[in-house]
């Protein structure tokens, strides 16, 4: 069996090499932490092999700038990955999948596609092979990629004032929000005057070029608005689209509790 002709389960079904089989990462950053969860549908042959120890879920964490690989296993399909800001310098990306860890043989019948596998025949799967591989995911979270604050430098807004414009920094479409001086070096770190921004860009996301006909309409930040936004049932071309409440589905207000410091 040549290495061309080991089959990988694709998140994006890129590949048609199982017949059925389906898996779905579902992956969510908060602060330091990446919680990450594999969904696995119809692989009896993959599920089998996670059962007896001889696959397990991986999620590789990789850092362009500074050289950063590290692969995170379990065998349980929920995973929690601390992310040190020390190894982290600018963009980092999350890589779930299933891995060998051990080499085995499967059948091919009723799990392959049967115009490349004959269904009498023999996988050999070798140790570290992926036999999963999930969609690159960055771990900034979609607010961090979708709005950016900045100083107001030129002194065009007025004390307690702040702005909203579309950007782009070269690559990514993103909002760039302008504070006031006092806004900038006294609040920008309240979770109040944050989400306050992220409600502006928010609000202009029905002319901005992540609307659905827009230059943009197929930017991974476009596509993850899109993927949380549809959970919550909102739909930012509709007449009846309210920023607000699309603002903190991405990002809630937070209410302190009895004893909870701020």
């Amino acid at each position: 069996m040549t290495p061309a002709l080991r089959p990988i389960l694709m998140e994006d079904a890129s590949r048609l090499e199982w017949t059925n089989a389906r898996y779905e990462a579902h992956v969510e950053v908060t602060g330091d932490h990446v919680q990450v969860i594999h969904k696995l549908y119809d692989a009896e042959v993959l599920s089998n092999s996670i059962r007896r120890g001889s696959a397990e879920w991986v999620t590789e964490l990789r850092c362009p700038r500074t050289l950063l690989s590290r692969q995170e296993r379990s065998r349980d399909p929920e995973q929690v990955i601390s992310l040190n800001s020390y190894d982290i310098l600018g963009e980092a990306f999350l890589i779930p999948g299933l891995v060998a860890m051990q080499n085995f043989e499967f059948s091919a019948s009723g799990h392959l596609n049967q115009f490349v596998w004959a269904d009498d025949s023999k996988v050999t799967v070798p140790t570290g092979w992926w036999l999963i591989k999930g969609e690159p995911r960055t771990t900034a979270p979609l607010t961090a990629s979708l709005v950016r604050f900045t100083r107001d430098s030129n002194n065009k807004l007025e004390p307690g004032q702040m702005s909203v414009e579309e950007a782009n920094d070269g690559r990514n479409p993103y909002f760039r929000v302008t504070l006031a001086k006092d806004l900038y070096d006294e609040r920008l770190h309240h979770r109040d005057l944050q989400i306050s921004g992220l409600i502006g860009a928010c609000g202009m996301l029905p002319q901005s070029s992540l609307r659905i006909d827009g230059e943009n309409a197929e930017h991974p930040i476009a596509l993850r608005l899109h993927s949380a936004f549809e959970e919550a049932k909102i739909d930012w071309n509709s007449e009846n689209y309210d920023p607000a409440r699309a603002a903190t589905v991405l990002e809630n207000f937070y209410v302190l509790r009895e004893g909870e410091e701020d």
